[in-house]
């Protein structure tokens, strides 16, 4: 389910010395797998470094867009304080029911809520539980320009926003892809995230990139 399943020596030693998966985490990619949800999940780096983030910043509420299997939920979510909430949203039923089945069995449903239905369709509703903490995108790219406005809308001062696949595999720099509405949706995405006023942002050079941004 994780898209980085080749790593050099040292990258295999970090993963080894900080960021395998317990025994909850390989279960869920395992079946995952066996239920035919997409090979598109985030690594275990970088849902280390989404914990890590919640802790750090002391996120109490997180929108997820695009929730796939769980697995990205389930690192943010076991971070998250007595109280705490992440709202997922998700387009498809069969994930989102995947998804809820893996944090009934880790303990995390009460912390989760996931809404079904195209992301630009539920974010409308998602404004009474706005400002969020942080705000982590990871859904169809030619949509992240649009996902980022929402996200503005609905952060404070000190919100972290995140968006992967930044690097897209090459594709954002390859000539012969940049009509591709995927990769002219992630070339906006990243322009106005290293622009806006603001925002303060890097990409972190995890497998596929991860951008960061923190709201001024």
């Amino acid at each position: 389910m994780s898209k980085l399943t080749e790593t050099n020596p040292y990258q295999q030693f970090l993963r080894d010395l900080f960021h395998s998966d317990d025994d909850d985490l390989a279960r869920l990619q395992t079946e995952a797998e066996s239920e035919g949800i997409p090979n598109m999940s985030i690594g275990p780096e970088q849902g280390k470094f989404l914990q890590v983030l919640v802790q750090l910043t002391g996120a109490k509420k997180v929108l997820e867009i695009g929730v796939l299997g769980g697995y990205s939920g389930s690192w943010i979510a076991r971070a998250l304080p007595e109280g705490g909430r992440l709202i997922g949203l998700e387009l498809e039923q069969k994930h989102a029911d995947f998804a809820r089945r893996q944090w009934e069995r880790m303990g995390l449903a009460d912390k989760i809520e996931v809404r079904v239905g195209p992301a630009l369709e539920s974010l409308p509703d998602v404004a009474e539980e706005a400002p969020f903490d942080m705000v982590f995108i990871d859904a169809d790219k030619g949509n992240y320009p649009a996902y980022l406005e929402y996200a503005l809308q609905y952060s404070r001062p000190g919100t972290v926003i995140l968006g992967d696949n930044v690097e897209m595999w090459g594709s954002l720099v390859d000539p012969e892809k940049q009509d591709w509405d995927w990769v002219q949706g992630m070339r906006t995405f990243a322009s106005v995230l290293s622009s806006h006023e603001r925002l303060t942002s890097t990409v972190v050079p995890y497998p596929d990139g991860l951008a960061m941004a923190v709201v001024k």
